[in-house]
């Protein structure tokens, strides 16, 4: 099959719009190489590979993380909360619920601004001024350099990302960068031009060479032992929608294409694939169904499928099959999903992609038996696979909320890895505003503390105890 797959890469590219198969640009850096043939005697004794449902390090051990989102996805384009609190303290308030994982969303234009300018990096303040304004961004220039006298106006972005990619390392964390949308704002939605491979603002080969990009600035930190290829990838509502050929060829093509990407940049580093319908189902690939005409919420059929022969993915044909792990979400306000029950949660995350882990099949699966999104089935191969976002309210409706406890179970009992949505207690700007507050934040509006410490200490700390998360030592 990894003909027809190989195969189909040209019509993926040619659906999205680009020219994808174009040469990546890549950077370089003056790498101590000591340093790096240390790593594998060094926590976090990279570089990290899978095994069946496991990733483990280069020595074998199992790596399991419980973590957080940090996004730097939007206008401005470096980490939220800088500005009211020092890089350090907020890593510090993370690590003391005993977190060792951080989700950082970037977007491609972040990479994109450093191919068009004349610099290596934006400049802090250019980036402050660009999505702020001049007042108001020379001013959190100034709040942002007053909590953290390291950096200066000048400080380029991806420094400051690396040096608190650095302070995380010190405090045993690790760093997933997250392709979290193609053009910098506030993600996502079917129209917002980043939904899918050739959107309006989602050019495949300005999104390969921010992959390849990243995975080679990588190379200077440790403790980033993975990356992802995409967030939440959606059917693009626009009148001609059918054109992007959103169904599960068109992922896959363009898939194996980032990955090839982010492995010839940096054959280390762990790859995270992502699913349809906001990265909720993965169920095609963990159960090895034909791409052609396996169902999908909202996909776009492949017209002459009766007629071809069966294509199905198969990880173990790629250079980067050890590589690969997949991740998944859920929210309450899903548009497919039945989240009325914690056992209909159970079955229908089994269904979209977590029976890679070869856990059990939850009982509810018996009522999924003639669902139009496909029933439960075995999978295909063992592959890890893991929540990389959740989030509600962190408020004292956290307590006695259901969604949350049931995904708490269902991680705990099935030793899952996962990060919650979100650090930001407020972002500079979302959504045409500035300064705003969000109530999801685990970081209170100024940052200086979290926001429901009582949740803190009854929901999070005792469910990423209950994680078994991997330790510095």
């Amino acid at each position: 099959m990894l003909g027809l797959v190989t195969g189909f890469l040209a019509a993926a590219t040619v659906l999205a719009g680009s020219t994808a198969g174009a040469a990546l640009e890549g950077r370089s850096y003056d790498t101590d190489l000591h340093s790096y043939a240390l790593r594998e005697e060094q926590w976090p004794y990279g570089p990290a590979h899978t095994e069946g449902r496991h990733i483990v390090n280069s020595r074998g051990d199992k790596i399991k993380w419980a973590g957080i989102n940090w996004p730097l996805s939007g206008e401005t384009m470096v980490p939220e909360g800088l500005e009211k609190r020092p890089a350090g303290d907020i890593l510090d308030d993370l690590s003391s619920m005993g977190m060792n994982f951080l989700r950082m969303g970037y977007s491609a234009t972040m990479v994109d601004e450093v191919y068009e300018s004349d610099q290596d990096d934006v400049p802090l303040e250019a980036a402050m001024i660009k999505a702020m304004g001049y007042y108001n961004g020379t001013r959190v220039t100034s709040e942002i350099v007053k909590h953290n006298p390291s950096w200066n106006r000048t400080t380029g972005r991806f420094q400051i990302w690396g040096d608190i990619v650095d302070m995380a390392a010190k405090r045993g964390m690790f760093v997933h960068p997250d392709m979290h949308i193609a053009k910098a704002g506030w993600c996502c939605g079917h129209d917002d031009g980043s939904a899918w491979f050739g959107d309006e603002d989602f050019n495949v080969k300005n999104w390969t060479r921010a992959l390849s990009y990243v995975a080679d600035w990588a190379k200077d930190f440790p403790n980033v032992v993975s990356m992802s290829l995409v967030n939440e990838l959606r059917q693009p509502w626009v009148d001609d929608y059918p054109k992007f050929g959103y169904n599960w060829m068109t992922l896959v093509g363009n898939m194996t294409l980032g990955s090839d990407a982010i492995h010839k940049a940096n054959p280390d580093l762990l790859i995270s694939w992502s699913g349809l319908q906001f990265d909720e189902d993965l169920s095609a690939l963990t159960s090895g169904t034909n791409l052609l005409t396996s169902p999908c919420y909202m996909c776009v059929s492949v017209q002459d499928s009766p007629r071809r022969d069966p294509v199905i993915f198969n990880l173990d044909e790629h250079a980067w099959g050890d590589k690969v792990f997949y991740e998944l979400h859920l929210y309450t306000m899903t548009e497919d999903l039945d989240v009325g029950t914690c056992d209909i949660i159970k079955a229908q995350l089994y269904r979209a992609g977590f029976n890679a882990l070869g856990m059990d099949r939850p009982k509810d699966c018996d009522l999924l038996e003639n669902h139009y999104l496909g029933p439960c089935r075995e999978p295909s191969r063992l592959t890890p696979v893991a929540m990389t976002e959740f989030g509600t309210a962190q408020d004292e409706t956290l307590l006695n909320n259901s969604y949350i406890d049931c995904l708490r179970e269902f991680t705990t009992e099935n030793d899952v890895s996962w990060a919650m949505w979100a650090v930001a207690g407020s972002y500079r700007v979302r959504s045409g505003g500035q300064n705003v507050n969000d109530t999801w934040g685990m970081m209170n509006f100024d940052w200086d503390g979290f926001r429901f410490e009582e949740g803190v200490e009854e929901v999070w700390k005792p469910w990423v105890q209950e994680t078994n998360v991997t330790k510095k030592d």
